[in-house]
């Protein structure tokens, strides 16, 4: 048989220097056994405060918990994909940060992918799209995917529809050519400079040779 409440408030945090997503709500509660103290996020306790239900066990408060931290948790995914796209990976990350129970943020993370907010290959196909026309070189644009939890597989068409190698080599060819060379190691400045924008040493190689070469 649940434990029987005696008492139960939440305590809003304390005002301080830690960044508001990172402060935590207290709700205490008594039973018959003693006292405890749970650290829920600011948001959770508010909305646990507000709730109508009276419960008379801690099962029963427990659950009130639960279904208010997922309420909440839901609106936070939305709020925050209304700023800008997350990945799953993202998402899940900030939640937990906050102060979401990993089963709360896991389910749901699951219905804003259900719902279609958070979608991997559409943000993936966003980013790879974005950061070619910027200048970046395959290699980095899918070590920043992973990086970000997305897998370069899962996007259509990558990276043959993004990008092919003649473009590749195009886009590099641009940015070195921006560079100002000083007749000391240029090439291994420019090579240098090609991979770390996530070109192939391939590709870097060749520029460079080439940079290095008209500018005598």
């Amino acid at each position: 048989m649940s434990e029987r409440l005696t008492g139960w408030e939440v305590a809003a945090p304390e005002a301080g220097r830690r960044p508001a997503r990172l402060r935590r709500s207290t709700l205490r509660l008594t039973t018959e056994r003693g006292s405890e103290e749970l650290r829920v996020p600011v948001a959770v306790g508010r909305r646990l405060s507000a709730a109508d239900a009276a419960p008379a066990t801690r099962s029963e408060l427990l659950a009130l918990l639960d279904e208010c931290a997922l309420s909440c948790a839901r609106a936070r995914i939305a709020e925050l994909l209304g700023r800008r796209d997350y990945t799953s990976l993202e998402v899940s990350q900030r939640l937990r940060e906050e102060g979401y129970r990993d089963s709360v943020a896991g389910e749901a993370l699951a219905w804003a992918r259900e719902c279609g907010l958070v979608d991997d290959a559409r943000y993936g196909a966003a980013f790879a799209r974005s950061k070619v026309l910027s200048g970046w070189g395959r290699l980095r644009v899918e070590r920043e995917l992973e990086r970000r939890g997305v897998d370069p597989g899962a996007i259509a068409g990558w990276p043959e529809e993004f990008t092919d190698g003649e473009d590749e080599r195009s886009r590099a060819l641009a940015l070195a050519s921006r560079r100002r060379l000083t007749g000391r190691n240029d090439y291994q400045k420019v090579a240098r400079f090609l991979v770390g924008r996530g070109f192939s040493y391939g590709v870097a190689s060749d520029v460079a040779r080439e940079v290095v070469g008209s500018a005598d």
